[in-house]
């Protein structure tokens, strides 16, 4: 018999392993950056996928989870945020942007109230959570920074219509609910600010 440590180290045992690995690093889903600030009664995430695809976008009161395909070798991204606080999935305040550059939403806190971190967890393992220093505000300045002015584009609400399963790449500054249903064919006339708006501190801190 081959003794165990020379049957380890064969040179078939490393091409299986191998191929493992390359079959694993090839399906597995890579995990998008999310760019997060807030004010005292919402939140605003971005999701940093360029020309997704096929995506699925759930918001629930208690997490967020996305799917979809996205840059130019349309690679599987795949995202699961559980909330520091419940948030109202179901209130007209909570909408969501599909564009070519990314996807934005504005999340409905269900109390109002600055969270010390967007997520309940911490930790290192959380590093594609970044903060929105754009849109940073301290809590103290939050009444004299007003947010950023959205009219110029058309919001529709998430409604309480769980997710917008297989809506396919959008472009344009169209806002549609997670439903999927109306996706409001105005683009935008105007950009959003950028600056003036409100951050929070990031999720690596604790």
């Amino acid at each position: 018999l081959i003794p165990a440590k020379d049957r380890t180290n064969s040179p078939s045992q490393a091409l299986i392993l191998g191929k493992l690995r390359l079959h694993n690093s090839s399906t597995m889903p890579l995990v998008p950056t999310v760019l997060w600030a807030q004010r005292s009664d919402k939140l605003y995430l971005t999701i940093d996928v360029q020309d997704v695809k096929d995506q699925s976008c759930d918001l629930e009161d208690e997490k967020l989870t996305f799917k979809g395909k996205a840059g130019t070798e349309q690679n599987e991204y795949s995202l699961d945020l559980t909330f520091n606080a419940a948030v109202d999935s179901k209130s007209e305040d909570s909408k969501i942007s599909i564009t070519p550059r990314n996807i934005f939403i504005i999340i409905k806190k269900k109390e109002s109230g600055h969270w010390p971190r967007l997520t309940k967890e911490s930790g290192r393992h959380l590093t594609h959570i970044k903060c929105d220093w754009d849109k940073w505000v301290d809590e103290d300045e939050e009444d004299e920074k007003p947010e950023a002015d959205f009219s110029g584009m058309d919001f529709s609400s998430f409604g309480g219509m769980g997710g917008m399963g297989g809506m396919g790449g959008l472009g344009g500054m169209d806002f549609s609910n997670f439903g999927g249903e109306d996706e409001g064919g105005a683009e935008a006339e105007e950009e959003l600010e950028d600056s003036d708006n409100e951050e929070l501190p990031d999720l690596v801190k604790p």
